[in-house]
């Protein structure tokens, strides 16, 4: 079986004959000296920023794990990947840098490894592949006919980040133990987002009421992947039977994640809860009875806290949907842009650029500011996806969307037939919190959202897991 890991001594080999008769003068020469440039630099950012340095030394660090295991880097890239405030010194990005070092991991892998016994998505999946390179070009092509060309071009490289992505999760879960790995590092990403989000309230802004919004930045974000940690984090508690330690700092994760779900204010963060508890109780086969019991816990802890612990403005806030945040006329708007253009849109990542035009029509609308002095996104992905890229563009991304889950319910099917109650359960967790998202989603312009994209790609990973799985079942092995 062949591993992740890359030898640096398999670098720059010659031939007997040649210079080097030893491929370990490379690691016994030039790693060191290339460690020591590496300490002289990051000693001379310190003198210049310590931040930069801070973020040097973490970066490095990084790099050395991704090299050893890919499916290591793409655990560090979900928890990071939920610090976006904290990890963002000026416009530097320390998210972008870390996702960059795993999509060169990722690369050397796939470039590396042999085929035989390895699972690649391209083989796999070709009619996928082939909708995600289309769904990819077509928002490049978008530029054509936008009018903001620049902004095409951008959102276009947002969505191929993405893709590549998907495609790296696919790679880096190749064993049961991987899915774990990362579904967990998830769970960890979203408590310490929620841990900041109890911990450091915002002040009310452009809102009605104080509301927090953790690591993530928006307090409907941070609601919609807590939703997801609360769902994995309740899944992963189930069957990490034999670690009674897990399973405490997995109760504390839940706990944790519903407390800054509900200090968020964030009505569509709980609608997508109560989505996502009804979609359990029709997809958690024989686990319908621990559905029942998530379900009924949820619901208590909400009417609990709104009633008895919240303040009176927040839970006017939740109660009373009076929709004075412009929500409503952002869609108007949005669905303006998609009469006028069905079929292609107005161009990738021009809706707020765009939106000034459509506002100015026909038709009471209030809140002008979101089209005039602050231009907003549709905060609805599929609106959002359709008015830009149009009909072709959303029916592939549904279909991305679609096979991801068709996949994943798949997977726990034949987990079910192989006898593996675990992996069943850890699909079929993973299928109710993708649907929460996607829930929450109707909310948010979260086509970009880089959990959204993790959890997609966990989909085919899973199915790839199952298949193996049923081969040995089949063959009378575990």
């Amino acid at each position: 079986m062949t591993t992740s890991r890359l030898s640096i001594g398999t670098l720059g080999r010659r031939p007997r004959g040649g210079r080097f008769t030893s491929p370990d003068r490379i690691d016994t020469i030039l790693l060191p000296i290339g460690l020591a440039f590496l300490a002289l630099f990051v000693g001379v950012l310190a003198g210049i920023s310590p931040k930069l340095a801070i973020a040097a030394g973490f970066g490095v660090g990084f790099a050395a794990l991704v090299i050893a295991d890919v499916t290591v880097g793409l655990c560090l890239f979900v928890v990071v990947s939920f610090l976006e405030v904290l990890s963002q010194i000026g416009s530097f990005g320390i998210t972008k840098v870390i996702g960059f070092l795993l999509a060169l991991s990722w690369l050397a892998y796939v470039s590396t490894r042999s085929s035989a016994g390895e699972q690649d998505f391209v083989t796999s999946h070709p009619t996928v592949t082939y909708l995600i390179i289309i769904f990819v070009a077509w928002s490049g092509i978008s530029l054509l006919w936008a009018e903001f060309p620049g902004a095409s071009l951008q959102s276009t490289f947002r969505y191929a980040q993405n893709a590549l992505l998907f495609l790296i999760v696919f790679t880096a879960v190749r064993e049961r133990k991987h899915a774990v790995w990362v579904m967990g590092a998830f769970v960890a990403g979203a408590t310490i987002s929620a841990f900041f989000a109890i911990m450091n309230p915002v002040d009310p802004g452009q809102y009605d009421v104080a509301r927090a919004s953790g690591t993530i930045g928006d307090p409907n974000e941070l609601a919609a992947v807590l939703v997801v940690g609360m769902i994995l984090g309740g899944v992963l508690f189930a069957i990490m039977r034999r670690s009674p330690l897990v399973r405490l700092a997995l109760l504390g994760a839940i706990v944790m994640c519903a407390g800054g779900l509900f200090v968020s204010l964030s009505r569509g963060g709980l609608l997508a809860l109560g989505f996502s508890m009804l979609a359990a109780l029709f997809l958690a086969g024989r686990y319908r009875a621990l559905a029942w019991v998530g379900a009924t816990l949820a619901v208590l802890a909400t009417v609990g806290y709104f009633a008895l612990l919240a303040p009176p403005q927040a839970r006017d806030r939740v109660t009373k949907a009076d929709g004075g945040t412009g929500r409503t006329d952002i869609w108007h708007v949005g669905w303006r842009m998609v009469e006028a253009h069905p079929v292609r849109g107005v161009g990738s990542g021009n809706f707020p650029q765009a939106s000034i035009h459509y506002f100015l029509a026909p038709g009471a609308l209030v809140y002008g500011q979101y089209f005039i002095d602050h231009p907003k996104v549709a905060h609805n992905m599929y609106l959002h996806v359709l008015a830009e890229l149009g009909i072709v563009g959303l029916t592939l991304f549904l279909s991305l969307i679609g096979f991801s889950a068709i996949a994943t319910i798949k997977a726990a099917e034949r987990f079910q037939r192989a006898g593996d109650r675990d992996m069943e359960l850890l699909a079929r967790g993973l299928v109710v919190a993708l649907l929460g998202l996607l829930a929450a989603d109707f909310f948010l312009s979260g086509q970009f959202s880089k959990q959204l994209w993790i959890l997609l790609g966990l989909g085919p990973a899973l199915l790839a897991l199952s298949k193996r799985r049923a081969k040995k079942s089949a063959l009378g092995g575990f």
